[in-house]
């Protein structure tokens, strides 16, 4: 491996996980780690969740940034407003574990949630390189006769490996965040040549669980979020998408206080609420 190109994404990891520095977390949520079928995960717990539910959270950051010190401040106040236990897995990342390793660990701690929870309502949520790893897992799931969850929720995700949707052109004056450039070339170390397995744009689904999709109106991901969601609604009638205006990629986790980031939790509430029920 490139040991230059190690050393660049070894400094986006570093300023990736002071974003989880921007706010507090949640003091009343209990987090704890443990290692599933050999992968690092970490239980977020609030006071009194609802038993019969357990969220698992597939991180976004490209592919290649991301862990629990970016994550564990929003994720503690997505479990209080959930009122419910969120999983985060910290699974492999690429370019020292490209495709498909990160999605081989997610599968191995699924199976051993549904296993160990037998009638558990899981809920599946990603955000942006999340919401491609969660469309990979549903397509796993299906060919491999797995339990499904019982729904997905989707914040900002990029499904469109490829970055060859509209809103790439449309939108990229009004998105400060991400760049097709830096998309593609993250996508190439994850990837690695196994476009056909590691792109959830080109997949194709008989079934899906309930989904519910939230986008900011200033994303170049924002037709990712357009196109997943028609592409779905042919097959599960219970999808629902939610556009944010003037919002930015991920914006929670910038701030966790705005109006957007409090409508946003409590839209992801009530879909965590009544999913299963």
């Amino acid at each position: 491996m490139d040991s230059s190109i190690l050393n660049k994404v070894k400094a986006d990891r570093g300023v990736f996980n002071g974003l989880g520095n921007i706010y507090p977390a949640d003091a009343s949520v209990e987090i704890s780690a443990e290692t599933i079928e050999g992968v690092s995960c970490y239980w977020f717990a609030p006071g009194d969740p609802d038993k019969n539910k357990i969220v698992i959270y597939l991180h976004g950051g490209m592919f290649v940034l991301g862990s629990i010190e970016t994550y564990r401040a929003m994720i503690s106040h997505f479990a209080s407003a959930f009122s419910a236990k969120i999983l985060f897995i910290e699974y492999a990342l690429a370019p020292e574990k490209p495709f498909p390793n990160g999605i081989n660990e997610i599968a191995k701690v699924y199976r051993q949630i549904i296993r160990r929870y037998p009638d558990a309502k899981i809920i599946l949520m990603g955000d942006s390189a999340g919401g491609a790893l969660s469309a990979t897992l549903i397509k796993k799931a299906s060919e491999e006769k797995m339990q499904m969850p019982s729904g997905v929720v989707l914040l900002s995700p990029w499904v469109y490996l490829k970055c060859n949707t509209g809103s790439y052109e449309t939108r990229k004056k009004l998105d400060p965040i991400l760049t097709k450039d830096k998309l593609m070339e993250y996508a190439g170390y994850y990837v690695a040549d196994n476009w056909t397995e590691a792109d959830s744009g080109q997949f194709t689904f008989t079934d899906f669980p309930p989904l519910l999709i939230l986008v900011g109106t200033n994303e170049i991901l924002f037709d990712d979020s357009k196109l997943f969601y028609e592409k779905i609604k042919l097959v599960q009638p219970n999808t629902q998408k939610k556009e944010y205006e003037n919002q930015v990629h991920g914006w929670p986790l910038i701030d966790i206080k705005s109006d957007a980031a409090k409508d946003a939790m409590a839209n992801m509430a009530k879909f965590v609420a009544r999913t299963g029920s």
